[in-house]
């Protein structure tokens, strides 16, 4: 009788150990998803911040180059409202002006860039501009797409 007692407590054991094993296997693997998912979110935070840059970089691109255009010939604006002109802005020509408003869009993927920017060039208001320019990090398809904008007033 003492030995078949022997047996069962050791038996029981045997259980109590494999018991131990997948708990702690089940803890470790609990804790490399949780690791895993805070790199994932990582990453998405990584790729937002690059994205986001290239759409403040387009908005401030796109602002710069109305500015200039407005502003090159002094009294003669490049957008004044009694007639057209033809504006170059990374290597692509616009004709504005002969309007109160001017909207032209520059595609930045053409010289290796990503993205675009959408101006509009104001001058309702006498002796006021106001400048809007939104920039994107693609322009059309699929993805993420992110927005960041600039205006001015003068």
């Amino acid at each position: 009788m003492q030995k078949s007692f022997n047996k069962k407590i050791e038996s029981g054991q045997k259980g109590f150990a494999m018991l131990v094993a997948i708990v702690t296997t089940s803890m470790l693997l609990l804790v490399s998803f949780v690791v895993a998912n805070i790199a994932v979110k990582q990453l998405v935070l990584t790729f937002s911040s690059r994205e986001s840059q290239y759409s403040l970089y387009n908005a401030d691109s796109g602002i710069e180059c109305a500015t200039y255009w407005d502003v090159k010939n002094g009294a003669v604006s490049a957008f004044d409202p009694s007639g057209t002109t033809a504006i170059k802005c990374n290597t692509q020509t616009f004709t504005v002006g002969g309007a109160q408003t001017s909207t032209f869009t520059i595609d930045f993927t053409q010289n290796g860039g990503r993205g675009c920017a959408v101006v509009t060039v104001d001058k309702s208001v006498p002796n006021a501009t106001v400048i809007r320019s939104r920039g994107y990090n693609i322009c059309s398809g699929s993805g993420r797409r992110f927005e960041r904008g600039v205006i001015i007033n003068y």
